[in-house]
């Protein structure tokens, strides 16, 4: 009687797990949750101001690589691994014809720093007048709204403690605290590295240059037992920040989230964070509310995604059902004869989210097959409350290669896309469009091209008319220098 009933209770146990697992009125089958409770920790704040500190040499980025390469397993067969929608084509921008896009300003850095190294990962923010850009290792700084720029040495305006200034710089703004927010990361010395995330009023911007912040360093072994913080994205909502990056390895991504009005204030920061979260490099959702979101690839026909809301003091993930999607080895040769998709062969990680409405819209890199003739980007859309998925859609053409998508959503539900495309006769490059146009704008294209494009470049809705979007793109120039660009484009 004692062991039926030990059997009885662990049966009542595990239907009030999988309740939520249960069919909703005529809904598929919701899947299974897991939840694990947010780990704190608390950061005093330092500040800087002048721009003062002696310059320092920043080396060649080599980290967000892996001694053995993650390959996604194969699921079971979904739909039919072909295209869903129209082919995306890829035109000049040309103000004096009718497009749907239409670009606001256009400016070219010609003043960064180190344009001459590869993987430029531009970043950009912008609040009216003010248009704050970043790559790998330059600052840039408009206060004319994009019509020029000046560059600024990162490493003059913080302190270069552990190893110095890395890499991977992520820019926001924020416009109901009036803040930029500024990530950086820093390399490693004595087994410790750090993401600072700086954070600073548009009008202090504005009178000291760029160079006056408050900042505070999460540091590697606040957040995890061992292993180097790398590869960084950031997103915020209405009450945190959110920011990701991986410890040790791209299946350990871990979130942190830090109060915006703490930021606002200058204060030490009360900040929540995840355990290792099996999302490979993943980015995290922008435009949301009071949530954050990021995925990985269970297998090419399962999701797994990750949530965390502002009322809840957990994160959690559930697996979701999408349809499957190539998942060979990725390849693309350019005009130039390099394969500008050889560092990217097998990364398939989800490096675009958005939201719009209740629904989260995930991208990725994925391969070639018989229906699509060159590596195309996957687009899932999933609703929050049943997780299930609503859409699946793609970037592709038949003549050439797309990769690297990044996606904002503006006040009108439309999505800006910033995307790199190569293959065939074009060098690797990026453009950018809206979503249901099926059109990528390129302001310029690239002379030449590497077999590494770099590993991300951002959109964003604009501040100051959240109609528009605003983005940092880049091309590769014939005498071996990038020319990083600014865009402010509408639909």
């Amino acid at each position: 009687m004692k062991n039926l009933f030990k059997y009885a209770l662990g049966f009542l146990v595990l239907a009030l797990l999988c309740i939520q697992c249960t069919k909703k009125e005529d809904n598929p089958v919701k899947p299974c949750e897991t939840e694990e409770p947010l780990s704190n920790g608390k950061v005093a704040p330092k500040r800087v101001k002048g721009g003062d500190f002696p310059a320092f040499e920043t080396s060649f980025e080599n980290l967000n690589e892996e001694t053995k390469p993650y390959y996604v397993p194969n699921g079971p067969i979904r739909g039919d691994l072909a295209p869903l929608n129209p082919k995306f084509n890829v035109d000049k921008y040309d103000e004096s014809a009718s497009q749907a896009v239409s670009f606001e300003t256009y400016d070219e850095i010609g003043d960064a720093v180190n344009v001459s190294a590869m993987l430029p990962e531009p970043s950009v923010a912008e609040n009216g007048d003010t248009v704050m850009t970043t790559g790998n290792t330059w600052m840039s700084l408009s206060l004319d709204g994009g019509q020029n720029f000046t560059s600024v040495n990162p490493t003059t305006i913080f302190p270069n403690d552990y190893g110095g200034l890395c890499c991977d710089q992520v820019l926001q703004y924020v416009p109901e605290f009036d803040i930029f927010v500024w990530l950086l990361q820093y390399r490693t010395a004595g087994g410790q590295n750090a993401i600072r995330i700086a954070a600073q009023n548009t009008q202090e911007v504005r009178n000291s240059n760029g160079t006056s912040w408050t900042y505070w360093d999460f540091t590697n072994d606040a957040l995890a037992s061992s292993g180097t913080l790398d590869y960084n994205d950031m997103s915020f909502g209405n009450q945190f920040l959110y920011w990701t990056s991986s410890i040790g390895g791209g299946a350990n991504r871990y979130v942190i989230r830090v109060p915006l009005q703490e930021l606002a204030a200058g204060v030490t920061v009360n900040y929540q964070f995840t355990g290792s979260t099996n999302a490979f490099w993943s980015h995290v959702s922008q435009n949301g509310s009071n949530a954050v979101f990021w995925a990985g690839h269970a297998d090419n026909s399962t999701m797994k995604v990750y949530s965390m809301r502002d009322n809840e003091n957990t994160y959690s993930w559930r697996d979701v059902n999408i349809n499957s999607w190539p998942n060979n080895t990725m390849s693309s040769t350019a005009a130039d004869g390099n394969n500008w998709l050889s560092d990217a062969s097998w990364k398939t990680y989800v490096r675009a989210a958005t939201m719009r409405e209740d629904n989260v819209i995930f991208a990725w890199n994925a391969s070639n097959n018989a229906n699509f003739p060159q590596t195309h980007v996957q687009i899932a859309e999933i609703n929050t409350s049943t997780w299930n998925m609503v859409n699946q859609t793609q970037i592709w053409n038949p003549n050439f290669a797309f990769a690297y998508p990044y996606f904002e959503t503006n006040r009108k539900g439309q999505i800006g896309i910033i995307t790199a495309f190569g293959g065939g006769s074009f060098n690797a490059s990026s453009g950018v469009g809206v979503w249901g146009d099926f059109v990528i704008y390129y302001p310029r294209l690239s002379s030449r091209s590497y077999t590494n494009y770099g590993h991300y470049h951002t959109t964003r809705r604009s501040s100051s008319n959240p109609e528009e979007w605003v983005s940092a793109g880049f091309t590769y120039e014939s005498n071996g220098t990038i020319t990083p660009y600014y865009v402010r484009y509408k639909h």
